[in-house]
Formats: C-alpha cells, sequence, structure tokens
C-alpha cells in the first residue's frame, strides 16, 4: 500500500486556521491572545524551514486580522466605560 505525503516538509502543520478562526470569534481580549497564539505558531513554523500554505496560510491572516480586531475592540470598550464612568461621576446618568 502506498503512503501519500501531503508535507512536503515532513513538518506538522501549525493549526493557525483554529486561532485565526479564534480570534475573529472572541473579538476583544481573548481575541487578541487567541491572534498572538495563530501568529506565533505560523513565524514558528516559518523558522522552522516550512511554508504556510492553504489553510495554515489562511488561519495566519486571520490571526493577524483577529488581532487587530481585538486590539481595536478593547481601545473601544474601554474608551466607552471611561465615558460611562465620567458621566457617572458627575451625575449625568440620573
Amino acid at each position: 500500500m502506498e503512503q501519500y505525503n501531503f508535507d512536503q516538509n515532513n513538518l506538522p502543520q501549525p493549526n493557525t486556521l483554529t486561532f485565526g478562526i479564534l480570534s475573529l470569534v472572541f473579538c476583544g481580549i481573548l481575541g487578541i491572545i487567541f491572534g498572538a497564539i495563530g501568529r506565533k505558531k505560523g513565524k514558528e513554523f516559518i523558522a522552522q524551514g516550512g511554508e504556510l500554505a492553504g489553510s495554515s496560510k489562511v488561519g495566519f491572516i486571520l490571526s493577524k486580522v483577529g488581532l487587530i480586531l481585538g486590539i481595536i475592540a478593547t481601545i473601544v470598550i474601554a474608551i466607552y466605560l471611561i465615558v460611562i464612568i465620567a458621566a457617572a461621576a458627575n451625575g449625568a446618568l440620573r
């Protein structure tokens, strides 16, 4: 029986797609964490001599997008909380 080797580099494919999707689903603090993990796994794979292709490349890109959106969402939430706290301190929320 003939075995097929789909990975030309004989390196395990990183699960960047999983972390990329998680970083988009959990936009915010968890999006930052999952995006950073996905980017790290992709960079480690490239450093070992691997080449991102297919779902690994898509996951690497999604991790970057999720990381950026997570940062933006965290900043927006922080600004929102600051405005609400300032309004409550001034008595505007009665």
